[in-house]
């Protein structure tokens, strides 16, 4: 049995919530939700033992992901 990096398995432990989390807000159009997938990008662009590609996709989606939570959230306020 292979016994993983602690670190690289909250890479994976990361990304995977990132991908529960866009499922949500896909459903529910929730702009906490978007808040919440803007911080997970942002923790996986920052993170040192995330793949390349991983932190260069996260770190140019994280700015939409944050556009995005910050405008549902003064509609909501509108309304």
């Amino acid at each position: 049995m292979r016994v993983s990096d602690p670190e690289e398995s909250r890479v994976e432990t990361i990304a995977a919530a990132l991908i529960f989390l866009m499922t949500q807000y896909a459903r529910t159009g929730c702009p906490r939700l978007a808040l919440c997938v803007s911080r997970h990008m942002q923790c996986l662009a920052a993170h040192p033992h995330a793949g390349p590609v991983i932190r260069d996709t996260c770190a140019a989606l994280h700015g939409a992901w944050s556009r995005t939570a910050i405008g549902q959230a003064a509609e909501e306020v509108l309304q």
